[in-house]
């Protein structure tokens, strides 16, 4: 018996099955407290509001979306497409603005090294919130509708926006255009695994006979370009970015970009000089070296850091509802929130929903870390 008492493991159980009595007494009491509050305000619980008439409007979505007839749950439905179409696109330029600011800082010529050590420095070292703002200012900024700047006549900036051109094809091109996509991705994933040659090329053919077969459903439906065109005070057709849309995608690329250019350059900098020095003795290009040597090698160490940065950058978009950005936290953990008054159902559907794609992404960025590392034979 008292041997039990100064057995290390016998301690250590104690004090985690202590501490997880302690957590769970704590997560009842504060249970219990909140519904007795709830009930004494006369509010109830539960998430049947989310059938509800939604009865707000959102000022950009890339859904159907009526606050006439849509329930609540479709609004947090359009917040979920604007966070991940948001997050995509401040992916994709955060990863080019940080290897371009990475390449920069490593230039040998002295003006771009400093100017992107500046902006860097710069950007790091001010909150994301008044980057928000600045930016929101700057596009408030820009010119009315009737003299917005134009773009080869295809594309104009005003302060309501970036109007740029759309594609009009009814629902079976669309069918076509994702049914061709999930091929393209099966077929990808098919020659990654396989190693028979034969297979890898019938997985390519598979990918070509989705491309072409997408192309000619898109032809057939009477899909068309519409680009727009400017019509007594606004435009008309063609598609609209608004400046809170376009406003949040510049400030939170450029502030993760200024993080994600250190990881880049770091990485850059570990990779041995002695693969430089063999590349230059074969007589390669310092470009054509960057590009077939380095890189490849530097992203075994950018890719575990780059996760965390994509990861925030995805949880700023939360940030948008400052400036009228209506993702889910301006849906359901805004609108929907002060009109129902389910505060904690809200924010825990928020919660739930921002973990859910971040966890997708740290598993796509996992695998992708996986196919970069070096296999041992």
């Amino acid at each position: 018996m008292w041997q039990l008492l100064y057995n290390r493991k016998v301690i250590d159980l104690a004090v985690q099955l202590l501490m997880l009595i302690v957590i769970v007494s704590m997560v009842f009491y504060f249970a219990i407290n909140a519904a007795e509050n709830m009930g004494a305000a006369g509010i109830t619980t539960g998430f049947e509001f989310l059938f509800d008439k939604a009865g707000y409007d959102i000022s950009y979505s890339l859904l159907d979306y009526d606050p006439r007839t849509d329930s609540n749950l479709d609004a947090w439905l359009v917040g979920s497409v604007n966070t991940v179409v948001f997050a995509i696109l401040a992916i994709i330029l955060t990863t080019a603005m940080s290897l371009l600011l990475a390449l920069m800082r490593l230039s040998s010529n002295w003006l771009l090294s400093g100017l992107a050590y500046t902006l860097v420095e710069y950007v790091r070292n001010v909150p994301i919130l008044i980057h928000i703002f600045v930016w929101y200012a700057a596009a408030l900024a820009l010119p009315s509708v009737k003299q917005a700047i134009s773009f080869g006549e295809v594309v104009f900036l005003s302060n309501r926006g970036l109007m740029l051109p759309s594609l009009e094809c009814n629902y079976l091109a669309w069918e076509s255009v994702s049914l061709a996509a999930m091929l393209c991705l099966g077929g990808w994933l098919v020659r990654v695994k396989l190693s028979s040659k034969i297979w890898r090329l019938a997985a390519y053919f598979m990918v070509l006979v989705a491309a072409f077969a997408s192309i000619e459903m898109i032809s057939i439906t009477g899909a068309v370009i519409v680009y727009p065109e400017l019509r007594g005070f606004n435009f008309q057709g063609g598609m609209v970015l608004p400046p809170e849309f376009l406003t949040l995608l510049i400030a939170v690329s450029s502030y993760s970009a200024a993080h994600g250019s250190e990881v880049v350059r770091g990485s850059i900098l570990a990779v041995s000089k002695g693969q430089t020095e063999a590349a230059q003795a074969m007589g390669a290009s310092t470009h054509l070296i960057m590009r077939k040597v380095i890189i490849p090698q530097a992203l075994r160490s950018i890719i575990p850091p780059m996760t965390s940065v994509y990861i925030n950058v995805t949880k700023a978009a939360a940030l948008g509802s400052v400036i009228g950005f209506m993702d889910i936290m301006g849906t359901i953990g805004g609108s929907s929130l002060n009109i129902t008054g389910q505060a904690i159902e809200c924010i825990m559907i928020v919660m739930v929903t921002y973990t859910v794609l971040n966890l997708c992404l740290a598993f796509l960025m996992g695998r992708l870390n996986r196919n970069v590392q070096l296999k041992e034979r």
